[in-house]
């Protein structure tokens, strides 16, 4: 028993002696709201917050600029002190929210965008380390009505025009559009307009009051089918807005498109949302007065290899198919028995329009007899091109890695400074330059706002169901502002976050605690042992400063931590004791307490590896005590050593697994005798 309980010894001495690491709450923390949107000339309103323990830290906002950092404002223990140009613009309070967190008011009377726009650095530092946060003023403005005007409104066909679209755009820097509402047998029937031009960089310039003044042209080659077809333009941004900004659109202009041909070919509409609606391509006559009578009409599309086959046909009232495939997904109407009735009429069904394959190049051709000493007439179209739009709907769940490491984590809780990327991969649609934007909210904040964080697209991909498939991975600074913040990845979007039609979201949150550092206060040798971490959460985030041993705070936390460890390792080793004292009573033909019979030998001095040492930790090791045959005979009713043997095996096993021990030696307990070497 004096053995045991000195291995016992041993072990918690091990314990305290060795390295002890816990966490423990962090106590010095800055929360900033990540993008403050301000619209200029306006109000804005926005609030700090800092804890420390020590109330004569120091609390200050700068401003990030190329050419350093300005001091905006410093809070000394609940005393402010502004610059000379915050002092007059913007009005700052504090308040004590508890007795470590004291708070910022800040309002700025009439934003203006040279004054407040930029990043700045929010600080606090105190007796036991400083901690700091960013954050973002962005300024906005709502544009001016737009105005679109034209080169020729009367334009041959194929003639280039040119389209300015010009105004004022507010702020910030937009997108600028060329939008069409197409017409049919010169109706739009309630068409809606779309895009067919865009720029991300239109030409203009900022004036002095922050907005952007748009004077961009646009260069456009009209067909016959633009003939009475309506332009308009309008704008959007590239970054996520929060705040809703009034929406920019121009004028309407028509224009009146001619041709020199008889035949004309048009699509409705030349942009076919798929799945939406029907791919309509049209075969008339424009001057059917010089035609006395027709032959035959033919529609022609361009395969995927590149030459133009036969569709279908109309000879007098006769239709005849040429592509049996398209004939099963397609309705044909036509006839040429009279020139100014004449006309051949495809319609692919919406449910049946297939993508890429209908979406190419289609022509009209005819022969006929002309008027007068014109004779035997034949004519070809220019080629069509019927496109079409479609919006993403599937987007992947974003991926979280930490920089660097290569390798994707279901880790959602992160320390303060630890640098992360998110990917996300979906759906952009038609338009193979569109990308995936990303949003994010803080915890408390109403919207979601564009991350000013700049985001790496991969190449375009085709998939499925005429969609574009690409991946956008943008890198983000965890701070202390981190505490929970929900990250938007979407597509198909407009200019505020969260209007995509496609997206999806990834929470993340802050790991609110720190390590202390190690302490070692014997060379006892490490022993493997279930190690104990005692973590309290606070409200808020991480700081950047160092707890050093000789602070009172960082000695108490590291005392406590080390009692309630030596408690915990304290009731295993009694329960362990308890164990052996109750495996020794159940000893056949012994006393519990009589060590005579252990055939107890010494402890090696030497250890594992060959060396030796004065403090090597005890090794415990089984050796079980093989019963005669007599003994066998007299108790089991059989006379077979390697089931005996097989029996002190499965006994040496499970009490090694109940002493939780594995250094490597058959430690265990067996269910005779234990022999300890010292």
């Amino acid at each position: 028993m004096e053995q045991n309980t000195f291995t016992a010894l041993i072990l918690f001495s091990v314990f305290f002696g060795g390295s002890i690491a816990q966490t423990v709450p962090v106590t010095t923390y800055v929360t900033t709201p990540k993008v403050i949107e301000a619209k200029l000339g306006e109000e804005a309103r926005f609030y700090l917050t800092y804890t420390t323990p020590d109330n004569s830290s120091e609390f200050t906002v700068s401003r990030l600029g190329a050419n350093g950092t300005e001091e905006i404002l410093r809070v000394v223990d609940l005393t402010v002190t502004t610059n000379a140009n915050w002092t007059m613009a913007a009005n700052v309070q504090t308040s004590a929210v508890d007795g470590d967190t004291r708070r910022v008011n800040v309002t700025i009377y009439q934003t203006d965008f040279v004054t407040h726009e930029g990043d700045y650095v929010a600080m606090v530092t105190g007796s036991d380390g400083a901690a700091q946060d960013l954050f973002t003023i962005r300024t906005l403005a709502s544009p001016d009505q737009l105005s679109l005007s034209v080169s020729s409104r009367d334009v041959s066909e194929g003639t280039p025009i040119q389209f300015t679209c010009s105004g004022n755009t507010g702020r910030p820097e937009p997108v600028v559009h060329l939008l069409q509402r197409e017409t049919y047998n010169g109706t739009n029937q309630n068409a809606t307009f779309h895009r067919v031009l865009s720029d991300t960089s239109p030409s203009g310039s900022f004036l002095e009051n922050g907005t952007f003044s748009l004077s961009h042209n646009f260069t456009w080659t009209p067909t016959w089918q633009d003939n009475l077809v309506e332009f308009r333009c309008d704008i959007s941004y590239n970054i996520g807005l929060g705040t809703a900004l009034s929406s920019a659109q121009s004028n309407q202009i028509t224009l009146n498109v001619t041709s020199t041909k008889i035949i004309q070919i048009e699509t409705k509409p030349q942009i076919v949302r798929y799945k939406e609606e029907d791919l309509v391509v049209v075969c008339t006559l424009n001057k059917p007065e010089t035609l006395q009578n027709l032959f035959f009409l033919q529609l022609k599309r361009r395969s995927p290899s590149g030459t133009l086959n036969n569709v279908v046909s109309v000879t007098g009232a006769t239709i005849q198919w040429q592509d049996q495939t398209l004939q099963n997904r397609a309705n044909v109407t036509g006839t040429v028995a009279s020139p100014p009735t004449a006309h051949l009429s495809m319609v692919i069904r919406k449910d049946s329009v297939q993508c890429p394959l209908d979406f190419t190049e289609y022509e009209c051709s005819l022969s006929g007899f002309g008027t007068g000493a014109t004779g035997a007439f034949s004519e070809i179209t220019d080629p069509v091109k019927v496109s079409y739009t479609v919006q993403p709907m599937l987007i992947e769940t974003p991926k979280v890695r930490e920089a660097g490491s290569g390798v994707d984590t279901s880790q959602r809780e992160f320390r303060n400074g630890t640098v992360i990327e998110l990917t996300c991969t979906g759906q952009i649609g038609s338009d193979q330059n569109a990308t995936i934007r990303w949003c994010a909210k803080t915890a408390g904040a109403p919207t979601f706002t564009g991350l000013s964080n700049a985001a790496v697209h991969s190449m375009t991909t085709s998939g499925p169901n005429c969609q574009n498939i690409r991946s956008s991975t943008v890198t983000y600074n965890i701070t202390s502002s981190d505490i929970r913040t929900e990250f938007l990845c979407e597509s198909g979007y407009s200019s505020q976050c969260n209007s995509g039609t496609a997206k999806q979201f990834v929470t993340i949150s802050l790991d609110l605690t720190k390590d202390l550092p190690s302490s070692t206060t014997s060379t006892t040798p490490e022993v493997t042992t279930p190690s104990t971490t005692t973590s309290t959460t606070t409200r808020k985030v991480v700081t950047q400063g160092q707890n050093t041993g000789e602070q009172a705070e960082s000695n108490t936390g590291l005392i406590v931590g080390a009692v309630v460890g030596g408690v915990v390792v304290l009731i295993v080793i009694i329960l362990v004791l308890v164990y052996f004292l109750i495996l020794r009573r159940k000893s056949a033909g012994e006393s519990s307490t009589d060590l005579s019979n252990d055939n107890t030998t010494k402890a090696s001095s030497k250890s594992s590896s060959g060396g030796s040492t004065n403090n090597q930790i005890p090794e415990i090791k089984i050796q079980p005590r093989k019963k005669t045959n007599k003994e066998v005979k007299d108790t089991e009713g059989y006379d077979n050593e390697a089931l005996d043997e097989e029996r002190v095996a499965r006994t040496q096993n499970g009490a090694r697994e109940s002493m939780g021990l594995s250094n490597g030696h058959s430690n265990g307990v067996a269910d005779e005798h234990v022999n300890v070497r010292m």
